[in-house]
């Protein structure tokens, strides 16, 4: 973990946060909290809370992705950190990477700054998905870019390693586990997913690539 190394050999402050599956960080508007987080190990999802109950999911992140909610945070919502899988995240403050050594100052910086825009695509990808009018069309998506951030590809599909409930589909998709179960079983008879003796889901690379086609 080149996070985890920088911060021990440097003897740069941090806090570990371990997350296991479902379990949560919140941020409300009222922790003022300036410590920016970076995934070693995991997914997870970020949920923004609006104070008239409307929720929408703004990003999936994993491993060397940068979680920095004082950018994000307004007067009219909070933000929930949920685990999909076990996580693990570290915390530091900006203020013990000014006291360094210059030259890895420079190159902490210039890691952080990669990882910045790698994470920043992850929030337009989720902006895209969501953007979507028809329910059907969020879930087929989600599934497509969760398979490529996360999922193994071969010649006759792309498996996701891990299970990944319909509950938190329907969660992260905006709509409900019946919605999401039912739409999820209308891919599986279509043949666009199959499920594992596990549980697992896997996406038929033909539709995967019939589906990209059409920018559903």
């Amino acid at each position: 973990m080149k996070w985890l190394n920088y911060f021990l050999n440097f003897n740069i402050p941090f806090y570990i946060y371990k997350l296991n599956i479902n379990d949560s960080i919140i941020f409300s508007k009222n922790i003022n909290t300036n410590q920016p987080m970076i995934i070693l190990y995991g997914i997870v999802y970020i949920i923004k809370n609006f104070d008239n109950n409307k929720k929408t999911t703004i990003a999936i992140l994993g491993a060397e992705n940068i979680l920095y909610i004082n950018s994000m945070k307004d007067d009219n919502c909070y933000y929930r950190i949920i685990a999909i899988n076990k996580s693990f995240l570290i915390s530091f403050q900006w203020k013990n990477l000014i006291n360094i050594n210059r030259n890895l100052n420079h190159l902490i910086f210039k890691e952080l700054i990669r990882i910045y825009i790698k994470t920043n695509t992850k929030y337009e990808m989720m902006n895209i998905i969501m953007s979507h009018k028809y329910v059907k069309n969020r879930v087929i998506q989600l599934l497509l870019l969760y398979a490529l951030d996360f999922g193994n590809i071969n010649k006759k599909d792309i498996k996701i390693p891990h299970y990944i409930s319909q509950y938190t589909i329907g969660k992260i998709s905006g709509t409900t586990r019946t919605t999401a179960n039912r739409i999820l079983r209308n891919l599986n008879y279509t043949k666009f997913i199959k499920y594992s003796t596990d549980k697992k889901i896997s996406i038929n690379i033909h539709y995967f690539y019939i589906a990209k086609m059409k920018n559903i």
